[in-house]
């Protein structure tokens, strides 16, 4: 499985509701909507890798979870 913002190699991560859930060595665990990657894949849209990267780093300071990426966050980080 591969990463949906660096594109590199992933663990998908069973998850509910609708999400896709990924474990990435470079970009670490994260969640994204399935309504963000349907808009992403309909626009040939993707990720600011690094940008991405730092907005779930402090994510992951500030709530002490797996962050999670949806439609309305995006903006920031394409």
């Amino acid at each position: 499985m591969n990463c949906l913002i660096c594109v590199g190699v992933a663990e998908r991560i069973q998850c509910q509701g609708p999400w896709e859930e990924r474990d990435c060595p470079d970009c670490g665990r994260y969640r994204v909507s399935d309504e963000l990657l349907l808009n992403l894949m309909d626009q040939g849209q993707i990720f600011d890798i690094d940008k991405t990267r730092r907005w779930l780093d402090s994510r992951r300071k500030e709530e002490g979870m797996t962050p999670s990426i949806e439609l309305h966050e995006a903006l920031l980080l394409l």
